[in-house]
């Protein structure tokens, strides 16, 4: 409402005009190392902005599937998913922005590796008798989930078991609780033909929080022929 002295009369003049606004809801910023996708029961770092509210964002987390946790920046926030899919919603100033979904992936298997020295045992060549004076079992991280969530993808062979096999007989079955194992008193015994029966039974993952799980790998063999 405007209101004006008609330059002719003298009179007040009261102009009235109705103008309507379309109010949208402000749009929010992901940035992520992966975006598409969660891994369950990891760390996974999220950075949500939201330009449109600049100085006045001051941004709050919840989400339902998983917990949250800030970050020391404004808009950080760390998501661990504990359902296939999370919807996680930002309020700022007590108004809620909105509710974005992110669907969960679960976190791949490691591949487990055997090597002899710095180099994998060649389970269709073998190696030459007595065999190895030592192997070390490695659980390497899937590349994604390495690549995306580092501090997710440290892996530990803790428990495993080889074994002497002359035909179908045993000769001797050793224990290990650490990644390194010593064969040298497989040594003194093994001949060409013999083979090396490796089974892990036990593989352990340290997340971000500095928390080992038991990993299920199922069931791991690897099989060492002893060649001439």
């Amino acid at each position: 409402t405007i209101k004006i002295q008609d330059p002719l009369t003298g009179a007040d003049k009261v102009l009235e005009h109705t103008e309507e606004y379309f109010v949208a809801n402000p749009v929010l910023q992901v940035q992520s190392a992966s975006v598409q996708a969660l891994y369950l029961n990891c760390g996974n770092e999220l950075q949500i902005n939201c330009p449109a509210l600049g100085t006045e964002y001051d941004p709050k987390f919840t989400a339902s599937g998983g917990s949250t946790s800030p970050g020391a920046k404004k808009g950080q926030v760390t998501v661990v998913p504990t359902t296939p899919k999370v919807i996680l919603t930002v309020s700022s100033g007590g108004t809620k922005i909105d509710a974005l979904e992110f669907k969960v992936r679960k976190i791949p298997k490691p591949e487990i590796v055997a090597l002899n020295g710095s180099k994998p045992v060649d389970e269709k060549r073998g190696v030459k008798a007595p065999g190895p004076r030592s192997i070390n079992m490695k659980a390497v991280s899937d590349e994604s989930l390495k690549a995306f969530l580092p501090k997710d993808a440290r892996y530990k062979v803790t428990s495993w078991e080889a074994t002497l096999v002359r035909g179908k007989r045993p000769v001797e079955k050793k224990t290990f609780t650490s990644e390194t194992g010593n064969f040298s008193s497989f040594a003194s015994k093994a001949k060409s033909g013999d083979r090396i029966l490796i089974e892990v039974k036990q593989v352990k993952r340290l997340n971000f929080k500095g928390q080992t799980e038991t990993v299920n790998v199922g069931l791991v063999l690897k099989n060492i022929p002893l060649t001439d």
